[in-house]
């Protein structure tokens, strides 16, 4: 068995062994790991007693037969790294410390498995807590073991010579040379050049992280300095704690975002204060802080955030934190967000008649709830009003909202004649569908004996339930609808969005209509939906017919990634992400250069597939509108103006394909895909054979 073969997995020998180095810099490139692999060894012992750490956990993981996702999630590994780097830092490597780097890297992978089964319940990070448990032991009990003392590191790093006479010199020593000894120390190299090259390393892949980590830095110190001497303050060995936690509460766990930006500082302040204290508590036994305080501020954030359902909480992290944001600015501005969303009730054309916090009844717990009626010529009957039989809504098809299980039913009330209404059941016949995304939605005021569910049967999105009646509190025939907290009738309500509906000639999507607007139902066009229904391994050949590259072949092949992720792959490895749900197709990711997937983003953000003629609006993605420098300026701005990103473009939906004022697309009428992308400067035409 050869070195590498210890960490070759699924993802590759090179990542399992490199990643948890970049991995305490909250980054995931494995190429930035193998820098920072390289660097560790500035301090020989250090880097070798990471390296001995790392190899000790995985050959230990593997003999125990533990799955290799698991090793991927990162914590297993770099928890053991921190250790062995801690070791190697104190010590010289010898036979002896090599040995208590293996033993010590064991227990830091049976502490990380027990904290883990802990802290999962809860949905807590476990971030650095099993190497501070496992250094403090190792700590109290390296005061008995004189044999140590003989092993002791003595001696120094390397550095970039500066001399006292530069003139940038008091600028480096008083505003940098800290900072980036304070960066270096995360990795048990407390030097101004490994922090340098930490930080240029940080600032390639996240300029908001290396902001953070700047900001946290220099909040720490001087909010620190109020208390003790300003060079006490700068010079204090625990500030990479404030580093540390200004990183992943800005820019990790919650999303970048000015708002953020405010919790991080207040963060540090708090971290300033429990470092002080910890600290004082620990040197009573000859210990450091670690990162207890980091450890501590960031996991009581995260739970309290993550408990309330914070709005900016990052539910879904990326590799960067410019990632993370744009994905949660384009969950939001293109897909509704966190918020509940379900399908309309009803087929065809209806008119709000009642929104939330309504006028009439809509109040209260039960404010988030919609009536809808059908009106034409301004009124909702005809004749004069008096017969149930005269409004429009009444006896027409309700349809479920979403899919999911008939949790209750009830179908045998009365339609109230007009004029009157049931004051006693004043929910009327009703039907309850629970959702397994958590929610229940409520259906109300049914015709009589016209359910055609029953508790207990799974209904799809779309189905027809009952009819509209005039069932219980109801002054005449009408569709009410709400989500709820739980599947008991009258539960308080939540808010919500419908997933598309059209008002006039444009198809609107994750919105709210306004009383007294008539909307209608989107009705899929299941020929649609199969043109847009793309298999593993599909390939569809294009030849440029306009542009610099004119007559040459290009194609996008059908791939799928590990977590099921589907994708067009171009011949430069331009990657090109999309999706079908319902009555959309849409892209929603690219990876890769400027190229002709990247266009076809541009032209077809998404595409309805619905029997209609409309118009609608999207919102392309900052990598999608913008191009290489220009994209990481943008992405760094956004987090102060969020606003930035939602640059709405108009497209029209036709028969044959989409038009914006960028291009268009031609759907295919006999194959699958489109026949025609044309852009500005460039144009494609399908092609089914090498002719």
């Amino acid at each position: 068995m050869n070195f590498l073969s210890l960490f070759r997995g699924k993802e590759g020998s090179w990542k399992y062994l490199f990643r948890p180095y970049i991995h305490l810099f909250f980054l995931r490139d494995f190429r930035a790991g193998i820098l920072l692999f390289v660097l560790s060894f500035l301090y020989p012992s250090v880097g070798i007693g990471g390296l001995v750490a790392l190899i000790s956990t995985f050959i230990f993981a593997k003999f125990i037969g533990m799955r290799e996702e698991w090793l991927g999630e990162g914590f297993y590994l770099y928890n053991s790294l921190l250790v062995g780097m801690g070791v190697g830092f104190t010590y010289q490597t010898t036979p002896l410390t090599i040995g208590i780097t293996i033993l010590l890297a064991i227990l830091t992978f049976l502490t990380t498995f027990g904290i883990r089964k802990i802290f999962f319940t809860y949905g807590l990070p476990i971030l650095s807590v099993p190497f501070s448990v496992v250094s403090m032991i190792f700590g109290l009990a390296s005061y008995r073991y004189l044999g140590l003392a003989e092993n002791l590191k003595q001696g120094s790093i390397w550095e970039i010579p500066i001399s006292p006479q530069s003139p940038f010199y008091p600028i480096w020593a008083t505003y940098f040379a800290p900072f980036f000894k304070s960066l270096g120390t995360i990795i048990f190299l407390p030097s101004p050049t490994a922090g340098l090259v930490i930080g240029l390393i940080i600032l390639l892949y996240s300029r908001i992280l290396f902001m953070l980590a700047l900001g946290g830095f220099w909040v720490g110190v001087l909010f620190h300095s109020l208390f003790v001497p300003f060079g006490l303050a700068l010079t204090s060995a625990f500030n990479f704690n404030f580093i540390l936690v200004a990183m992943a509460v800005g820019g990790i766990f919650l999303v970048p975002h000015w708002k953020n930006y405010l919790w991080a500082i207040v963060a540090v302040m708090i971290a300033v204060i429990l470092s002080d204290g910890v600290g004082r508590f620990l040197t009573l036994f000859g210990l450091p802080v670690y990162t207890i305080p980091f450890n501590m501020v960031v996991i009581l954030i995260a739970l309290l955030f993550s408990a309330i359902g914070y709005h900016l909480y990052n539910w879904t992290p990326k590799e960067t934190p410019e990632e993370s944001l744009n994905y949660f600015l384009s969950n939001l501005y293109r897909f509704g967000g966190r918020e509940i969303k379900i399908g309309l009730p009803f087929l065809g054309k209806w008119s709000v008649y009642q929104g939330f916090n309504g006028k009439w009844t809509h109040q209260g717990k039960w404010r988030y709830a919609y009536d809808f009626v059908i009106k034409k010529n301004g009124k909702t009957y005809r004749n004069d009003g008096t017969q149930l039989g005269d409004y429009y809504a009444f006896g027409e098809p309700v349809v479920a909202p979403i899919s999911g299980q008939v949790v209750a039913v009830r179908g045998e009330l009365p339609d109230n004649f007009i004029g009157e209404v049931d004051r006693v059941n004043n929910w009327g016949n009703f039907v309850i569908i629970y959702s397994p995304l958590g929610f229940w939605v409520e259906i109300s005021h049914l015709m009589q004996n016209s359910i055609l569910v029953k508790v207990g049967d799974y209904v799809e999105e779309g189905q027809i339930i009952a009819k509209c009646g005039n069932s219980g509190y109801s002054p005449e025939p009408h569709i009410h609808i709400q989500v709820q907290e739980s599947g008991y009738l009258g539960s308080g309500t939540l808010p919500f969005t419908f997933k598309e509906y059209i008002k006039g000639e444009e198809l609107i999507y994750y919105s709210l209509p306004e009383e007294g607007e008539e909307i209608e139902a989107p009705v899929l066009d299941r020929f649609a939906q199969l043109r847009f229904t793309f298999i593993l391994d599909d390939v569809y050949r294009y030849r440029v017919v306009k542009g610099k590259n004119e007559g040459e072949i290009v194609e996008f092949k059908v791939k799928m990634n590990p977590r099921g992720e589907f994708y067009f792959e171009d011949g430069e490895r331009n990657r090109l992400y999309f999706h079908q749900i319902g009555r959309l197709f849409y892209f929603y990711d690219y990876r890769g250069g400027e190229g002709y997937l990247k266009e076809l983003f541009k032209l077809a953000p998404r595409v309805p597939l619905i029997h209609r003629e409309v118009t609608f609006r999207d919102i392309l993605p900052i990598s999608i509108r913008y191009r290489g420098w220009q994209i990481g300026v943008m992405e760094f701005l956004l987090s102060f103006n969020p606003s930035l990103f939602k640059e709405e473009k108009r497209y029209k939906l036709t028969h044959w394909g989409l038009e914006s004022e960028g291009g268009r697309v031609k759907f295919s009428m006999s194959h699958k895909g489109f026949d025609l992308i044309e852009g500005e400067e460039f144009q494609l035409e399908r092609i089914f054979n090498d002719g």
